[in-house]
């Protein structure tokens, strides 16, 4: 079940500012957490009977590829699979600081991904080119992007193209997928997920399990120092209410399955704004 490795160009997903077991999908920071860590994947998972073999199975796989600015800032492994439930060729992730208090930069990658796991319900085994995340802290703030290459869940739902995070498809009572997961902590901090699986188990027909299987996985803390933009808001006349905030800036590029990736440029693509 190995989809092609990608070769060519790929297309980000970026969105404004996704962590593991339903209980704690991302732990809170600590005050001597690092200033940035990633992950390639991780699952904790029990699977039913009948799911990938005759007996039910309990799988942990702990953070694959894990890295921090605190140290090892880079790491890789290839043509691994997580138990059965995912397989990859390669999978990484980084994380770097420059100087002491500078920015951090963090990140994770899956290339050419396939999910076993959710065959029984998608009509066939999903793959992905690409399945990454990235996050970026300034003194500006933090701002994060996943990217989505050639993913196609088949009969459990098509990926949403919005600029919002945490975007929900799945099956009811069977499982949620959740595209472009963020969780801020009460540090500032914020951890990103390009893909959050959680299997919710229960009686009902088809259910493979319960647990969870975290995608590509970067956090970042917040750094000191003064912002270099300005503040563009305009303060609001009297007697004119304020407009809410948005759900923040950027764009959310979805690379159909099947597009090409070389050629005369002109790559399928839907894009929101």
């Amino acid at each position: 079940m190995r989809s092609a490795l990608l070769r060519g160009r790929t297309v980000a997903v970026a969105v404004p500012a996704l962590a593991l077991l339903a209980a704690a999908v991302a732990p809170p920071a600590f005050a001597d957490a690092p200033a940035g860590s990633a992950y390639g994947a991780s699952a904790s998972v029990s699977l039913l009977p009948g799911v990938l073999g005759d007996k039910g199975i309990t799988v942990d796989t702990g953070k694959i590829a894990p890295s921090s600015t605190a140290g090892p800032e880079s790491a890789e492994v290839v043509n691994v699979p997580l138990k059965g439930l995912v397989t990859a060729k390669a999978i990484s992730s980084s994380a770097k600081q420059d100087g002491s208090n500078g920015p951090v930069d963090a990140k994770a990658s899956i290339v050419d991904a396939a999910l076993p796991v959710l065959a029984p319900l998608a009509g066939s085994t999903p793959k992905a080119r690409v399945i990454s995340s990235e996050c970026k802290s300034t003194p500006d703030g933090i701002t994060a992007s996943s990217e989505l290459a050639g993913l196609d869940l088949g009969k459990i739902g098509k990926i949403p193209v919005s600029t919002k995070p945490n975007q929900k498809l799945g099956i009811d009572g069977v499982v949620q997928v959740i595209v472009n997961e963020q969780v801020k902590h009460s540090d500032g901090s914020l951890t990103v997920n390009a893909l959050h699986i959680k299997l919710l188990g229960g009686d009902v027909t088809g259910a493979l399990g319960k647990g969870d299987i975290v995608l590509a996985s970067a956090t970042c803390a917040k750094v000191a120092g003064n912002p270099t933009t300005p503040p563009t808001t305009k303060p609001s006349e009297p007697g004119k209410p304020t407009a809410p905030p948005a759900e923040g800036p950027g764009q959310v590029t979805v690379v159909p399955v099947g597009a090409p990736e070389t050629g005369d440029g002109s790559l399928a693509s839907v894009t929101a704004r």
